[in-house]
């Protein structure tokens, strides 16, 4: 996946204390051995390293306006000691916590779990217990137990899907963002259920959609989501690791269809996928090609670039679930984003907090870029309305 960052965002309307929110941080850190770990690649498959003794920086005020978003943003490198890093952003409304994740740690829900308990810390110190006994085994190659000969020796991570409708720049990567209300999301969830599916079945076809509107490009293409293991291996793990695979679905659009055509195929291909173990096989061969002799990450950066002069870019939508955080005074909105990088990728994320549910698609900020996000978060949203009738 490369060096991908999360980020975790919190909305309050008053202003916190950056040193009991820096103690908050360290002592999540101690919780989960990986995020004070680092990744050691280029001797066979990559591997975790625990580091000793680990200590987070301070937390500093970083002072901002309203809008916000152009700072959310920030590298977290994994192969340094630690692999997240919490932030306090400072406007005139209220204080803004930002938590920048390596994607290689964990995933998002394990940014869900670090975001829950660094509330709890910070309203009741102590209350989250260090971990002992050094990295889990499954924090390394946890799927080797899944691995034969049907595995590949290696596997195509980036696939060229799409045209690329926004281009790369080098300027800040930021985001736009959209925000539904609990009624209207149970009206979709409604609307969806009625013919057998899912909230996230209605992502997944808004988001085809308004690509394809976006693009002109009708398929057929595969697009990918992600899926967190824990709910199919079913081994109570709590372990904050990146125990999540990309699977894909294969969509095709004809003239004048639009979510009444396409959303009974997601429904009828997401629950294929779901009558088998779904993600396993795949992130097994992810894990048998991770990085051999240090080569894979370059490899991939090359794959990279020539999808960039092709003007191609990937395909990709998530939908990490609702974000459950303890009740904390003046905690006014939550919500996960994937802003990306600079690469020739397109991905959309929605969480939901208190019944809301919050859309962002990431961008680097150039004006093509920009527009083009915007349009394409627009159409995501038209579609995604129309289950409901309007």
């Amino acid at each position: 996946m490369g060096d991908a960052t999360l980020c975790g965002v919190m909305e309050f309307d008053h202003l916190l204390d950056p040193v009991r929110l820096g103690e908050a941080a360290q002592a999540c850190m101690l919780a989960h051995p990986v995020l004070h770990s680092r990744l050691v690649r280029g001797r066979g498959p990559a591997v975790w390293e625990l580091v000793q003794p680990a200590r987070i920086p301070p937390v500093t005020v970083e002072e901002c306006g309203e809008d916000y978003h152009p700072h959310v943003a920030g590298p977290v490198d994994p192969c340094g000691p630690v692999q997240f890093r919490v932030r306090l952003l400072r406007r005139q409304s209220g204080d803004i916590v930002i938590i920048n994740l390596a994607h290689a740690a964990a995933d998002a829900s394990g940014l869900h779990t670090l975001m829950s308990q660094l509330l709890q810390e910070y309203r009741s110190p102590g209350s989250i217990p260090p971990a002992f006994g050094g990295i889990p085994e499954r924090d390394t190659l946890w799927t080797r137990e899944f691995l034969g000969d049907t595995a590949p020796p290696a596997m195509k991570v980036i696939n060229p899907l799409w045209p690329d409708p926004f281009g790369t720049s080098d300027a800040t990567v930021s985001y736009h963002r959209a925000c539904l209300s609990a009624p209207v999301v149970d009206a979709v969830r409604r609307g969806t259920k009625k013919i057998g599916g899912s909230l996230n079945d209605a992502v997944i076809a808004a988001y085809f959609l308004a690509m394809s509107d976006l693009t002109g490009h009708s398929g057929p293409v595969d697009v990918f989501f992600p899926v967190n293991l824990r709910q199919h291996i079913r081994d109570g793990s709590r372990v904050m690791s990146n125990q999540a695979a990309n699977v894909s679905i294969p969509l095709s659009r004809r003239d004048g269809e639009n979510m009444d055509e396409i959303l009974p195929r997601v429904i009828k291909n997401t629950r294929l996928l779901k009558d088998s173990q779904i993600g396993i096989a795949e992130q097994a061969a992810m894990d048998a090609a991770c990085d051999p002799a240090g080569t894979r990450i370059r490899e991939m950066a090359e794959e990279i670039a020539s999808l960039q002069r092709q003007g191609l870019a990937d395909i990709f939508v998530s939908n990490p679930g609702p974000v459950r955080l303890p009740e904390t005074a003046g905690l006014t909105d939550a919500y996960v984003c994937y802003p990306g990088g600079r690469m020739p990728t397109t991905c959309i994320i929605t969480s939901s907090f208190c019944g809301r549910m919050t859309v962002t698609m990431g961008y680097q900020n150039s004006e093509r870029a920009r527009e083009g996000t915007r349009k394409a978060l627009d159409l995501f949203l038209h579609h995604l309305m129309s289950v409901t009738g309007g």
